[in-house]
């Protein structure tokens, strides 16, 4: 009982209002103290619309109105009768702005998408199936708890269960234990829960003293980081947050297959929940202070620092596995740089780090940046952390662009697969031919709308309509 109080306490928050947690001492040195010394000019003057989102137009209206939809999911998730979690979400159109459009307009609201986080999953999963017996196919009963471990385990360690009627409602839910959703978030093992969590969640249960929060504020500034390294010089807001909403479906197979996705699935999610992508992301850009934001009339144009130097400071700070991945990628290449040849044969765990301080020096002192640019074998270069030498060529490269993008796409891709194969196990044949075919509906519908409009680019797959920018010099 003390629970279920303390969800409907959480319920009563504005809905979509990113609760900005206390940060730990690891994200205030990685987003402000880190990158402070690259420090464009008036970098500090942002938009006041901006930095305080909630006072753009009609946001009051908007806010009531998903708080009284999040009051009905948590009122959902107590009618489930779930066993106890640790940590809650509730994420994508059944939960924000398109959900009471297509109530408005007399259609079937969409399924609610949520994700739960238990300590441990299989006794989870033993307790839920006595409490929930229709949820599970009878074979995963059948079998035990050692395939219920087995399965748990296989992609990205989530076990999702669609299409639960609840009252008048469909549910999807997935089930992660406490660690793996963590790591996803800090690592990007998969990025798969973490990716998800890039777009606007509603929070619906935390009882994990605030350790999923202050991960999730990681997981937000890589996904910043991540989008302003794969971004020019110069571009929109609308043109971030594309970025920032594509990275978790770069190498989902899903959007690149007929009937897969819905191909404007990314355009919508920016376009319906703009409003939430700039409470999120508007604090942690001004905390990055080599990007500057300027407002022009109803829209905000950004520009980043795109030197050399910086480029490295946020490249050495990206997740733990995108960061090995980099390093091994370039490695095998040794024929790019001397610095690559040098370390062709050397522990990737040793390229990881890179002195933050050791790189800002560089932007004091340009003929030393020079030499080391140019030539490895020069005299400047023995004083210098042969990481701190790597990461600065690996960010010169031409196709450095090119090889993060691959690398987030090999992070996502086999993790979406299996999870993909073991819906048929974990969901029962019957209930994933019927998911298969409402996302075969929505790709057909999407294709329809486009041809309708006459927008051929908008029945592209997201892979080659939001993620191929135009590249610009370094600045």
């Amino acid at each position: 009982m003390t629970s279920m109080r303390m969800v409907f306490r959480l319920g009563r928050l504005p809905a979509g209002t990113y609760r900005v947690m206390q940060m730990r001492s690891f994200y205030h040195q990685s987003a402000s103290n880190i990158e402070s010394e690259f420090v464009t000019p008036n970098a500090r003057q942002f938009p006041a619309s901006f930095v305080v989102p909630t006072a753009m137009p009609d946001m009051s209206q908007r806010t009531a109105e998903e708080a009284e939809h999040r009051k009905h999911i948590l009122a959902v998730l107590h009618k489930m009768n779930l066993p106890i979690m640790q940590y809650a979400f509730a994420y994508g159109s059944g939960v924000f702005s398109q959900a009471p459009l297509s109530r408005r307009d007399g259609g079937a609201p969409p399924m609610i998408d949520m994700v739960v986080a238990v300590k441990d999953p299989v006794h989870w999963h033993a307790a839920n199936m006595l409490r929930n017996k229709s949820h599970y196919p009878w074979w995963t009963r059948w079998f035990g708890l050692w395939a219920i471990r087995a399965a748990q385990k296989m992609g990205a360690g989530l076990w999702y269960i669609p299409y639960v009627k609840v009252n008048n409602e469909i549910v999807k839910y997935g089930v992660i234990s406490i660690e793996d959703l963590c790591k996803d978030l800090l690592y990007w093992n998969t990025l798969y829960v973490g990716g998800r969590m890039h777009k606007p969640i509603a929070c619906l249960f935390d009882a994990t003293n605030n350790r999923v929060p202050n991960a999730q504020q990681a997981n937000l500034t890589s996904a910043l980081r991540a989008s302003l390294l794969l971004l020019p010089a110069s571009f929109s807001e609308m043109e971030l947050y594309r970025m920032l909403a594509s990275l978790s479906y770069m190498g989902d197979f899903r959007m690149k297959v007929p009937g897969g996705e819905n191909r404007n699935k990314v355009e919508n999610i920016v376009k319906h929940q703009l409003p939430w992508f700039r409470i999120m992301y508007s604090t942690l850009l001004t905390r990055l202070r080599f990007v500057h934001v300027n407002h022009n009339e109803e829209s905000f144009t950004m520009h980043q620092d795109k030197r050399p130097a910086t480029l490295a400071l946020v490249a050495i700070n990206l997740p733990q596995t995108l960061r090995l991945r980099l390093v091994q990628h370039f490695q095998r290449q040794p024929h790019l740089h001397p610095v690559f040849h040098k370390c062709k044969d050397m522990d990737p765990e040793e390229l990881m780090p890179a002195t933050s301080a050791n790189i800002r020096k560089l932007r004091d002192n340009p003929e030393t940046r020079k030499k080391l640019f140019e030539a490895d074998d020069c005299e400047e270069a023995d004083e210098w952390p042969f990481s701190t030498r790597f990461w600065l060529a690996v960010v010169q490269q031409p196709s450095f662009e090119d090889a993060l993008r691959e690398q987030i796409v090999q992070i996502v891709s086999e993790p979406t697969r299996i999870q993909s194969l073991k819906g048929l196990y974990t969901a029962g044949i019957g209930r994933s031919l019927r998911y298969l075919w409402s996302k075969m509906s929505k790709y057909s519908q999407s294709r329809k709308r486009a041809y309708e409009s006459g927008d051929k680019d908008r029945g592209m797959p997201v892979s080659y309509t939001h993620l191929t920018l135009p590249t610009t010099p370094y600045v």
